[in-house]
């Protein structure tokens, strides 16, 4: 039996696909405990997709159907699904994994774990739903179903923004819908909607990257400056006297082209402090600086690496400069997973991460930026030699803390009190 929306060809072979596709993700998610309809799969999928779903008249409906005509019903009443479509319209991503997701909370409410169980084609699960369940309780189930599924729609799109980004290059939809397992189970985490509420604060970071340049003769124009280069000269100041020209040599004052050439830069390399000092808020804007730091790499075109370390460094996480969807939302899951705990040892960290980096052989100059509270000494003869020979330069953020040792050590070093997105965005523009 066909669904229950107006103008859906349940026959073709991409309507058909959709709803495969909700059932093929959902069935995974279970273990394959619960089998559902593949209409039904079909008509949640396009209420959240269609701009302007509608359903059949009832008289077009068999009675057999009933039970799958009140659920689409109840939803197409809902405020909270109303509210959800602002991000699943004309998203078929997006629409997927929400469906899912309300497909889950609604067995949920239903109890229907057990009962649905069943090696059938989704017939008999259909024959129980309207053996055991009356209307009010089918709806009040869809309501909140509904309720479930508003804030991880949000969660789900800003994961979407993050991983798929605005340029060229940065993956396709077809690989962040094969990762919606993945999206789902971050989309429900709530040390993941921390961090992006955090981020959600700051403006569009790497919209236009800054790309790093450095003088060569023979490089692109990129303006004018003084001085007494003549490889560089402008040809009107041939134009002036003799003497006059030569008065403007000495003085290094002479109208030049100004040349440069891309500068070559290596990762940009995050050292996050997880010790138990760090605990609470220090950690949640540590986590948050380190992706914001992500974004920045990511719009440079340059590898991103991060270590989280205490008393000892932690394993390191790597994401290329062509990177897929799926390897920025495991560095996601990575970051929102770690705990605070444990001493600290800056020296040892700031030396697998010089190691780490002379191990990817950067042709240009590194950045190192270390997030810690301080609380520890650190070896400055042993962190200059590192950092020289891999040709690294360390930017410190200190956050309610100091560290006069680290100060003179770095490139440039930041104190943060307040822990807020403006301070983020001013270590990003580092």
């Amino acid at each position: 039996m066909p669904g229950v929306l107006k103008n859906i060809i349940y026959e073709d072979p991409v309507v058909k696909y959709r709803g495969e596709k909700v059932i093929s993700i959902f069935k995974r998610l279970e273990r394959g405990r619960v089998n559902i309809d593949m209409d039904l799969a079909t008509d949640i999928y396009y209420v959240f997709y269609l701009p302007f779903p509608a359903l059949k008249k009832p008289n077009e409906v068999s009675d057999e159907r009933n039970w799958h005509y009140t659920i689409i019903k109840e939803m197409l009443k809902s405020h909270d699904i109303a509210k959800t479509r602002v991000y699943t319209v004309a998203n078929s991503h997006s629409s997927t994994v929400i469906a899912v997701s309300f497909i889950q909370h609604l067995m949920r409410e239903l109890g229907s774990t057990e009962s649905l169980e069943s090696e059938g084609d989704g017939k008999e699960d259909a024959r129980q739903i309207s053996q055991d369940i009356s209307s009010e309780e089918l709806g009040k189930a869809v309501q909140k179903a509904a309720e479930m599924v508003v804030e991880e729609s949000k969660v789900v799109s800003k994961l979407e923004k993050l991983s798929m980004g605005k340029l060229a290059g940065r993956g396709s939809h077809l690989d962040f819908e094969q990762s919606s397992e993945e999206v789902l189970k971050l989309a429900r985490s709530i040390d993941v909607r921390k961090l992006l509420q955090l981020l959600e604060k700051l403006p569009r970071l790497g919209a236009e990257a800054k790309k790093r340049k450095e003088e060569f003769v023979k490089g692109e124009l990129d303006g004018y400056e003084l001085g007494s280069n003549v490889e560089k000269l402008v040809p009107t100041e041939l134009a002036y006297p003799d003497l006059y020209l030569y008065a403007k040599f000495a003085e290094g004052r002479l109208l030049s082209y100004k040349k440069v050439l891309p500068m070559s830069i290596g990762p940009l390399y995050v050292l996050l402090d997880k010790s138990g000092s760090m605990e609470g808020t220090k950690i949640l804007w540590a986590k948050a600086t380190a992706l914001a730091l992500f974004m920045r790499a990511r719009a440079e075109k340059r590898p991103f690496y991060i270590r989280f370390f205490d008393s000892t460094p932690y394993s390191l996480a790597k994401v290329s400069m062509k990177t897929k969807p799926s390897e920025i939302l495991r560095l996601m899951e990575y970051i929102a997973r770690v705990k605070s705990g444990g001493g600290t040892d800056i020296t040892r960290a700031v030396i697998s991460a010089c190691d780490d980096i002379e191990g990817y052989r950067a042709k240009g100059a590194s950045d190192i930026v270390l997030v810690t509270d301080g609380e520890d000494r650190v070896s400055d003869a042993i962190i200059k030699r590192m950092l020289k020979r891999a040709s690294a330069k360390l930017v410190t953020v200190m956050i309610r803390g100091d560290n006069s040792d680290l100060r003179r050590l770095s490139s440039k070093y930041f104190r943060v009190i307040q822990l807020s997105s403006k301070e983020i965005l001013q270590v990003v523009e580092f």
